[in-house]
């Protein structure tokens, strides 16, 4: 029977991986799986094993599209090969259709580095083939909890409860499991569809995270922990929704994380509203968006205030007297004028370009100069050696003999680790991201950025000639996404489609 946990845990993977992955509303087997969870439960997901739904023909869909041929059934039919004489497609696939729910037990052990922490269960679709198919394991009989048989199959421990499977990491995680539902006392169906909210109904995977409970626990034994709390947005934070889905020509995760209490716009660690900033997009690289960048600055001052009062004495102090030497208010000068648009194109071997547009490109042009000049003296600490001007732009040279253009152009600030990038990139006009919503936006050309990681880790793993041509990368086309912040919730959206 163990071998029909590892094929659900393999189910779950595929969906995962995949970027696909739910479960329908078919409440009645959900409520009945989650009778077996924790009413405090920190995280719960539940998978939908209907391999005839159009979830599953979706990802085959997908999968379709790379070379291999990679079939979903022969995947987790492999799962089974030489044992017991069970086959996926007579034994197994008569049991699937309804969700799979996998849940941790406690707070305490889903934080701990232990393994023994689950409970699992499945609500079989035909009952008769549930019987049939542990006549065939001939799992030892344990005796009955709760109105269950209890089962071990060689070290795996479960109960069957008419047409319901339970697995459990241990025998007492098991029988506590078992109990629970005789008692009425597991999770609230409704508690895991609020964390949901707003998420799609359909897919393949639906994930539920008590963020609230998760930090209270860990506050208890950890100090960051307790530090963090005392931000007000974290203290908001109360449940983590996520949901990841196919379509035929895409692959889809969506989160919702939920907060609640007196926030202000203020308190929010990006900028509120749906309005989203455009991108760069260079080739084989991942361009990010932000709105409103001044929000992030204000944000880490506050959380730094409340969690290290004194380092941030020692901030405001650095503040003030680079302010006398300079002539320059950081407040005033520098942070005040990053409300408008910054754009950032990073690489996979970690360079980057930036540029931000600024509230007065001139007065931030004096600013940026001012800077420069004393560079070398109040950036020794961040190992600039020197600072030198090319045309318009500066330029620092560094400890490790790299150097960085900035500066502004055409009135916009831009840095990059050469000139031509950083000229450049202040001629670019960033593009929008087709559906985003918010102040933080990311895009990237898939199939290029796949290109740039099989020629960079390909020849390292001997994995050139199999990977050569960029066949696994042919396929893919845009990944994209973006992130809306407001007092109630955090919201994201990505997604990764195929030509």
């Amino acid at each position: 029977m163990r071998r029909l946990l590892a094929s659900a845990a393999t189910l779950c993977l595929v969906a995962l991986a995949a970027g696909c992955g739910g479960e329908d509303n078919s409440s009645g087997p959900l409520e009945s799986a989650l009778s077996f969870v924790p009413k405090n439960t920190p995280f719960v997901i539940a998978i939908d094993t209907d391999l005839e739904g159009d979830q599953y023909k979706s990802l085959q869909a997908v999968l379709d599209r790379f070379p291999g041929g990679i079939r979903l059934e022969d995947l987790l039919g492999g799962q089974l090969d030489g044992g017991e004489g069970v086959s996926f497609a007579k034994d197994v696939k008569p049991l699937l259709g309804n969700p799979f729910v996998v849940s941790a037990t406690d707070v305490t052990s889903f934080l701990s580095d232990g393994d023994d922490d689950f409970v699992a269960v499945l609500e079989a679709k035909d009952s008769e083939a549930l019987d049939r198919l542990i006549k065939k394991t001939k799992p030892q009989e344990q005796g009955e909890v709760a109105g269950a048989t209890v089962y071990d199959d060689d070290g795996t421990v479960f109960a069957v409860k008419e047409e319901t499977i339970v697995f459990g990491a241990s025998r007492p995680k098991l029988e506590a499991a078992l109990e629970r539902s005789d008692a009425g006392d597991g999770m609230d169906p409704d508690r895991f569809e609020d964390g949901l909210e707003g998420l799609p109904g359909e897919g393949l995977a639906r994930l539920f995270f008590d963020v609230e409970g998760l930090l209270d626990t860990a506050s208890a034994s950890d100090e960051d922990a307790k530090n963090a709390r005392k931000i007000e947005w974290v203290r908001a934070l109360r449940t983590l929704g996520m949901t990841v889905s196919a379509e035929d020509d895409s692959a889809n995760l969506e989160f919702n994380l939920k907060t609640e209490g007196d926030l202000t716009e203020e308190d929010l660690p990006v900028a509120a509203g749906e309005a989203a900033p455009p991108v760069v997009r260079e080739e084989g690289e991942i361009g990010f968006g932000v709105r409103d960048p001044s929000q992030i600055v204000s944000f880490f001052e506050a959380a730094l205030q409340a969690v290290a009062p004194q380092d941030f004495g020692d901030y405001e102090t650095a503040k003030q007297v680079i302010s006398q030497q300079l002539g320059v208010d950081l407040d005033d000068d520098v942070f005040a004028q990053l409300t408008e648009d910054m754009s950032v194109s990073v690489a996979l071997d970690g360079s980057f370009g930036a540029r931000v547009e600024v509230k007065s490109p001139d007065a931030f042009g004096d600013t940026v100069d001012k800077v420069a000049e004393v560079l070398p003296q109040i950036g020794s600490g961040l190992g600039v050696t020197g600072v030198s001007k090319d045309g318009e732009l500066w330029v620092a040279e560094l400890e490790d003999g790299a150097r960085l253009f900035f500066g502004m152009r055409n009135d916009v600030f831009v840095v990059a680790p050469d000139a031509a990038r950083a000229r450049e990139l202040g001629s670019q006009e960033p593009t929008a991201v087709e559906g985003a919503e918010g102040s933080l936006v990311m895009a990237a050309d898939a199939e290029a950025v796949a290109l740039e990681v099989i020629d960079q880790l390909g020849p390292r793993l001997g994995l050139g000639g199999l990977l050569g041509g960029g066949l696994f990368a042919r396929p893919l086309e845009d990944l994209s996404g973006s992130v809306s912040m407001s007092t109630e919730k955090m919201r994201g959206s990505f997604s990764l489609t195929l030509d």
